[in-house]
């Protein structure tokens, strides 16, 4: 359903608070005040803050757009490879889409401050990120827990890399603030998926 001018002026405005504010100054009334609308109509059209930042979510936070990029394609893959290529492809964009996406990083932060209460963007990004796992489970047709906790361990390592590199340019000896940096990393993380699919899958 096509969303109305206000409605899309209301997420617009959750947009600019966190870039410019971060999550701290989220509430109803100041998004109400950015978006220069009547704070009744966040809860006549999403239901309330939560409701409206599970939206925004929706259109920001990447594996939700991840599950509907890559949920097909994973699905009519067949061969070894392809899994492999295509399980690095995600997890690369992962890491280019948090280093330039102010944010995404800022929601992030947010979360892992502890402070956070809002919950639909959580719960949003699990169900979408766990449906694409889900995916590749079934693709692998065997027990896979393992997989699933090795494939946690390097989105969490993704994102903490590029969370604690934001103001501190070393991390554990690596400067962050050179490119090669980054192209390590990325070669890096082709290795690992490279190296757990081939043993999985052999």
């Amino acid at each position: 359903m096509e969303l109305r001018n206000t409605e899309k002026r209301l997420l617009a405005a959750v947009g600019e608070i966190i870039e410019n504010e971060g999550f701290i100054k989220m509430g109803v009334n100041r998004v109400a005040r950015q978006a220069k609308c009547d704070k009744v109509l966040i809860y006549r059209y999403f239901g309330g803050l939560d409701g409206l930042l599970a939206t925004w979510a929706k259109e920001n936070d990447f594996y939700t757009l991840a599950y509907h990029t890559y949920s097909e394609r994973l699905v009519t893959i067949e061969s070894t490879r392809d899994i492999i290529e295509l399980t690095q492809i995600v997890l690369l964009e992962q890491l280019d889409f948090l280093r330039t996406n102010k944010l995404m990083q800022e929601l992030l932060a947010w979360e892992l401050s502890g402070n956070s209460s809002f919950r639909g963007i959580q719960n949003e990004r699990e169900k979408n990120g766990f449906k694409l796992q889900e995916e590749l489970e079934r693709k692998l047709g065997k027990d896979s827990k393992d997989v699933r906790m090795y494939i946690t361990l390097l989105v969490a390592s993704i994102n903490y890399v590029v969370l604690a590199t934001r103001q501190y340019r070393l991390f554990n000896g690596i400067d962050f603030s050179v490119p090669e940096a980054w192209e390590l990393c990325k070669e890096s993380i082709r290795r690992y998926v490279h190296v757990l699919f081939e043993n999985i899958l052999k």
